[in-house]
């Protein structure tokens, strides 16, 4: 990568994270999708859907195709001097790399983070290469992973998942405009249930029926307690999984 590299020295680009499952690449569509959305977003050229494709095979193959891999897709603005200005001309720099995914097979355990979501950051909805405030707040919750409220206390996410949870039989989730990242699995959960989408303060979490996660590489995962608290379990959510395990 050129050390004036955008991406490299402010951030300035995006990524996406593709499951593949005996080297076959899941929702694969839905990751260009979003790339290409976050491109126009960001006034940035589209890469071409075939050479994207390209890309991530060639990852796989040069990693050593795995049962399962985690396939890290990168998009940077590319070269563009000194200061905050892009130049007038951009040619991104894409490219993939490939490594072992291991599914986890227990609960998850979340401890509320004091590193907050800005819900009035665009960042906050784009999947951009500026992941500090949530490789922080995975850090500071280790060995658990991270709830992250946003500035207004509100339910927000995990740090590299989306979260949900049953009350009543009806399903909720943080609205996007929460600071929340439109996430590849949270569609599909949603498009298997009508899916309330609300603000909402973190108790509500805990007087829930259950809570879990959603991600490409964890599919759907149950929390099992939220700052030392218990949390209860639920049959939708293994409905869930059962559904989206062929992708997950």
């Amino acid at each position: 990568m050129p050390l004036d590299d955008r991406g490299l020295l402010l951030g300035d680009g995006l990524f996406e994270t593709i499951l593949a499952k005996n080297a076959e690449l899941m929702l694969f569509d839905d990751h260009v999708a979003r790339l290409r959305a976050g491109c126009a977003a960001m006034n940035l050229p589209a890469p071409d859907k075939a050479a994207v494709r390209e890309l991530c095979e060639l990852a796989i193959a040069d990693a050593g195709a795995k049962p399962r891999m985690a396939v890290r897709l990168t998009l940077t603005a590319g070269s563009g001097g000194r200061g905050l200005d892009r130049p007038d001309t951009v040619e991104p720099h894409v490219f993939a790399t490939a490594a072992p995914a291991v599914r986890p097979e227990e609960p998850a355990t979340l401890v509320t983070s004091p590193v907050r979501r800005n819900e009035g950051s665009p960042t906050s909805w784009l999947k951009t290469l500026s992941y500090l405030d949530n490789v922080w707040a995975r850090r500071m919750a280790a060995p658990d992973d991270a709830l992250m409220l946003n500035n207004g206390g509100e339910i927000c996410c995990a740090t590299a998942a989306n979260i949900f949870w049953v009350k009543d039989g009806k399903l909720y989730t943080p609205s996007l405009d929460c600071g929340v990242l439109d996430g590849v699995m949270r569609r599909r959960v949603m498009a298997l249930q009508p899916v309330e989408e609300v603000r909402a303060p973190r108790a509500m979490l805990e007087q829930s029926d259950a809570v879990f996660l959603t991600s490409s590489l964890i599919g759907v995962r149950p929390v099992a307690s939220l700052d030392g608290t218990p949390l209860r379990s639920h049959s939708m959510v293994d409905r869930f999984a059962a559904a989206l395990a062929a992708v997950s």
